[in-house]
């Protein structure tokens, strides 16, 4: 997989490059009133996702508000 096909981003976290992207709310979370969009991250290459820390889902976050500000 390379960073060209990630649907969302990459980021360097922690020494690693992480791969993430946004997805639609599970139908959980829209019955509960939260319509935020889940985000899903891994490791560039693997399969298996990561779990959002606090400092995981900052760093996305950043990203996401870097990406906007250039737009």
């Amino acid at each position: 997989m390379s960073a060209s096909r990630c649907p969302c981003g990459v980021i360097a976290y922690q020494g690693d490059i992480v791969c993430y992207e946004l997805t639609s709310s599970s139908a959980g979370a829209a019955a509960s009133g939260n319509d935020a969009p889940e985000i899903r991250a891994r490791h560039l290459g693997h399969k298996s996702l990561l779990d959002i820390t606090p400092e995981l889902r900052a760093a996305i976050e950043a990203d996401l508000r870097k990406h906007r500000k250039a737009e």
